[in-house]
């Protein structure tokens, strides 16, 4: 009995050396609440500031993803991205001045007035005739002043808006029909601007603008407008639809201006000039007492917006002329 409980004393003694790997000493199973806990954060390297992305850069050369830059691509800006996106004359209109638009646009000042016209494929029919009326407007962009032209009885373009981009050398039109859809046309003079003696007294101005559809919502529906004058008193609004390659005539407006012809020289206004687009003045408007004259409803609400900045204008364009 004796060596029996002998025996089984060092079988379990056997036992429990064997098992000693399967469980840590007491000592090692848990950190002493007293040790600090072993650091599990690193050194951050230095950052490396890397510059601005442009629209454009490929997205492998920013370094920096935890701040990635902002990029800007619908012409807005970003602390990123001073210089904006080139849009449709967005970043253009931001890099000319507007007196460098209105210098290209002055050879279309002619067209400022009320003008009665024809439809002339619908002559005889009751809406052949529309009234068209051209103003300045400065207003909706005061970098990008253009002419406007409104026809609300029209059956093809209520309105129009005619502005000029100096950089490209192109003018721009927005022709809005009568279901509001609106068409961008671009495009230059198909002939230059002339002026001649077509009645042997006075000398008139000519000139072709061709402008075609930039990108229709429907290619067989491109547009085509030419805007032909042809004398001070009169224009033609003529309008072409695209067929296969070649644009052809769909309707011809014929515009004759309202009351009499204007003087075509800028100078032979003398005082009337208006004080902002050159033109004949036909309204008389007032600042701190000195009367100054303007060509149209849209350069009086110009004038009147900033008395002061047009003023300084026509000061400064006065003394640059060449003393007689």
């Amino acid at each position: 009995m004796v060596v029996r409980s002998i025996l089984f004393v060092a079988v379990l003694v056997v036992l429990a050396g064997c098992g000693g790997d399967s469980a840590p000493p007491a000592s090692s199973a848990a950190p002493s609440a007293a040790a600090p806990a072993p650091s599990t954060t690193t050194a951050a390297p230095p950052v490396t500031q890397s510059p601005a992305l442009q629209v454009g850069d490929s997205p492998s050369t920013a370094t920096s993803p935890a701040a990635p830059p902002r990029i800007s691509l619908g012409g807005g800006t970003s602390s990123a991205d001073p210089t904006p996106t080139p849009t449709a004359g967005g970043a253009e209109s931001a890099r000319h001045t507007r007196e460098e638009v209105l210098a290209g646009m002055q050879p279309l000042q002619i067209l400022r007035d009320k003008w009665n016209a024809i439809r002339q494929k619908s002559i005889g029919s009751q809406d052949a005739g529309e009234e068209h009326n051209w103003l300045w407007d400065f207003r909706t962009n005061p970098k990008q002043p253009a002419l406007t032209m409104a026809a609300p009885d029209s059956k093809y373009v209520r309105h129009l808006r005619l502005t000029y981009f100096p950089r490209t050398d192109e003018f721009q039109l927005t022709a809005t029909g009568p279901d509001d859809q609106e068409r961008l046309l671009r495009g230059t003079y198909s002939e230059p601007v002339q002026e001649v003696q077509l009645d042997g007294k006075k000398v008139h101005r000519t000139f072709k603008l061709e402008l075609v559809e930039a990108d229709p919502r429907d290619e067989k529906d491109q547009w085509r407008i030419t805007l032909n004058q042809q004398e001070n008193n009169r224009y033609l609004l003529q309008m072409d639809r695209k067929r296969g390659q070649n644009f052809q005539r769909f309707e011809t407006i014929s515009a004759q201006r309202e009351g009499t012809s204007f003087a075509l020289s800028d100078t032979d206004y003398g005082e009337k000039a208006c004080i902002i687009s050159g033109g004949l003045g036909t309204i008389q408007v007032s600042h701190n007492g000195k009367s100054y004259w303007v060509c149209c409803t849209g350069c009086k609400a110009a004038f009147e917006e900033e008395p002061d900045r047009w003023i300084a204008d026509y000061e400064a364009k006065q003394k640059e002329q060449p003393a007689e």
